[in-house]
This record gives structure tokens, C-alpha cells and sequence, in this order.
């Protein structure tokens, strides 16, 4: 969900006061579908979408064009979502994972996974199940500005893919690029889990998808689940079917919830309502001159020139959004100004070891 005040499809809808906002209270009439709207592409949301795109390592497309994904469901009025499935915005990026990190020993120290693409997207009505047999629907959030990020099939271990979504968000959060982390709704995992034998299949096996996992703790535990299945059905001679499958927290098996469907099944077109959109190599340039510091560089200052350990350094970096390392930075630079002011040169000289203590305070 990227921090941006703008719907991606309407000037009518406030995005970011819509999420807080009484059921259906901000609503534009294209979230609707209402005859005669049409969507207009809102250019503010482009800017938190280059932010992560660049934080990804990723190139940045002078041009893309907005697909249409059609499938019926309540929460898509329109029966079509806007995505950018043939000509995303970015494309080519990568991201690199230490053994801090929490991958998998068998990764070694580091592991970089390719980013296929990032494309912008638009979110959908919130359901609101109602048991036994009724959900209400709000549509406040439609058309709030997504990114869909795409990584490469590289990575072996449900370990190291609940580090690569934790790193991800680390620096989605830190380019200000989303409104808030798993915990609250403004990131979620989809995950596809294949198996193959080891020294014997050369391909990758046949995919299952598992949606909307919400939180790193869910992504590992899910593709466990799904992968000791997989074994299990092939151990036993069957086959592993194309499909959707869900999992819930503690639970210790994945569910099908729906056959899989895939880019015939979506109809996917372009679409007529919206134009290309053009990216200047100058906007590129001024967003990413602009960029904050990423983690991996703030942990290697942290350590290299504080006196930190890698443990402290990536708790004060990991917690409270950041609000942690901006109180650090401030404590430091008060003791800084009172040691300045200060008549005796013992206490005039800056050492590491103060950092250390003002850290572990």
C-alpha cells in the first residue's frame, strides 16, 4: 500500500484518510463502477512507486501501460482490476540478503534474488465476513495505489523467503515508500512453493500459490506446510495441481481454495482508458539523488563508526519505524553539544564508547 494522500484512478477519493474513515464514507464514482466513470491516473502516486522500485535496485521504465485483469468478484465492482502485467515501470532490480539478514545456512553469507518486475496496481473493496453467511463490503479503499513486487524463483529455503520479505519491507519503510508494515495491513505475501528432487529434476516442479499471508512469521510457516504436502503427494505417486491454496495462523496444512488461474483465465488486456504513462529520466534522477539512507548502509556506519555491534545496530535500525535511531542520533548529539561546552578535555573527547553506552540506553 504506498503513502500517498491520492487514489490511483480518481482526484475524488483521499486515499490515505479513507483507510481510517467510516465504512463507504470516501468513495469515488469509478470505485464504483457507476456508468459513465472513467478512470484518470493520479500523477502523486508514481513518486513513493519510483521510491521502492529504486530502493529494489530496479530499472526504471521511461514507459509502461496499465493492463486490465478481469475477474467477478464483489470487491471489484468493475469486474476488472488496473495492473500493469505486460509493461510494468520497473523491471531488472535485485536484492541482497546477509547471513544478519536470517537466511538459511545453506545460503551461505549472502544470497541476492532478482526482482522481476514492480507494477502498480490498484487495491480493492475490503470484505468484512459477517457468519454465518454474510460479508459487508467497503469500498473506501478502492483504488488506494499498490506495487506488486516480483521476485525471481531463487529461492530454496522458507527461511530465507520470510528474510527476503522482511528486507523488503525494511526498505520499502525506509524510503518512505508504504504506509505502514505486515502487522497493519500495508504489506502482504504471496508465495508460490514448488519441490523437485534433489540431483534429479532439473525443472522446477509444478507451483502452488498461497495469498495474502500477513506477517513473516505466516510466510515461512506456510511454505513449510505446503512444501512437506507436495512431498507427501508425490512420495505417494500423485500429482501436484496447478492452484490457489490458503493457510491460517497455527495451522499445519495449507487448504485449496481454488484451481489457479492464470493469464488466459484473467483476459488480460490494455487498458483503452488509460494512456501511457511516461516516465522523464529527470524525475528518476532528482527521486533517487533524494533517497534516505538504506538499512544495510545505516548498520554498516552504525557498526564501523559507533562501535556497535551488528545485534545493536540492527535492533536500533528494525524497531519503531525508525523513531528508535532518530532518539539515538538525538541523545548522541546533545552529549556532543555538552561535552563542546565543557572545560575539561577528558569529557571534550567524542569516543565510541559513549555511543555504545547511549545504544544499549
Amino acid at each position: 500500500m504506498l503513502n500517498s494522500i491520492q487514489s490511483i484512478s480518481s482526484s475524488q477519493a483521499n486515499a490515505l484518510k479513507s483507510v481510517n474513515e467510516r465504512p463507504n464514507a470516501q468513495v469515488a464514482d469509478f470505485d464504483l463502477a457507476l456508468p459513465g466513470s472513467q478512470p484518470t491516473f493520479q500523477q502523486a502516486t508514481l513518486l513513493p512507486a519510483i521510491r521502492a522500485a529504486l530502493a529494489l535496485r530496479c530499472h526504471i521504465q521511461n514507459k509502461s501501460q496499465f493492463d486490465r485483469k478481469h475477474y467477478f468478484y464483489a470487491d471489484q465492482p468493475a469486474g476488472y482490476q488496473i495492473t500493469q502485467y505486460y509493461h510494468p515501470f520497473a523491471t531488472a532490480g535485485s536484492i541482497i540478503l546477509h547471513d544478519h539478514d536470517g537466511i538459511a545456512s545453506e545460503d551461505g553469507k549472502t544470497v541476492e534474488i532478482g526482482i522481476n518486475q514492480v507494477q502498480l496496481e490498484q487495491d480493492t473493496a475490503k470484505t468484512v465476513l459477517q457468519p454465518p453467511s454474510e460479508a459487508l463490503l467497503d469500498f473506501n479503499r478502492v483504488g488506494h495505489p499498490l506495487v506488486e513486487i516480483i521476485t525471481s524463483p531463487q529461492i530454496h529455503h522458507p527461511q530465507t523467503a520470510a528474510a527476503c520479505v522482511k528486507k523488503i519491507q525494511a526498505l520499502l519503510q525506509a524510503v518512505n515508500a508504504v504506509t505502514t508494515g505486515m502487522e497493519l495491513g500495508g504489506l502482504r505475501a504471496d508465495v508460490n512453493v514448488s519441490v523437485r528432487r534433489k540431483g534429479v529434476d532439473t525443472a522446477l516442479g509444478q507451483r502452488t500459490e498461497i495469498k495474502n499471508l500477513s506477517s513473516i512469521k505466516a510466510v515461512e510457516d506456510a511454505i513449510v506446510a505446503e512444501r512437506d504436502r507436495q512431498i507427501a503427494v508425490l512420495t505417494n505417486g500423485g500429482t501436484i495441481e496447478g492452484e490457489t491454496r490458503g493457510w491460517t495462523l497455527g495451522a499445519s496444512d495449507t487448504v485449496k481454495l481454488r484451481g489457479k488461474e492464470g493469464e488466459v483465465d484473467y483476459r488480460y488486456m490494455p487498458d483503452p482508458d488509460l494512456g501511457p504513462l511516461i516516465i522523464g529520466n529527470n524525475l528518476i534522477q532528482t527521486i533517487a539523488s533524494n533517497l534516505p539512507q538504506l538499512p544495510d548502509q545505516t548498520i554498516a556506519e552504525l557498526v564501523k563508526d559507533h562501535g556497535l555491534t551488528l545485534k545493536d545496530a540492527k535492533t536500533l535500525v528494525g524497531l519503531d519505524d525508525g523513531d528508535r535511531l532518530d532518539y539515538y542520533d538525538s541523545v548522541r548529539q546533545e552529549l556532543a553539544d555538552l561535552r563542546a561546552q565543557s572545560t575539561d578535555p577528558a569529557e571534550q573527547k567524542a569516543d565510541q564508547k559513549s555511543d555504545i553506552t547511549v545504544a544499549n540506553w
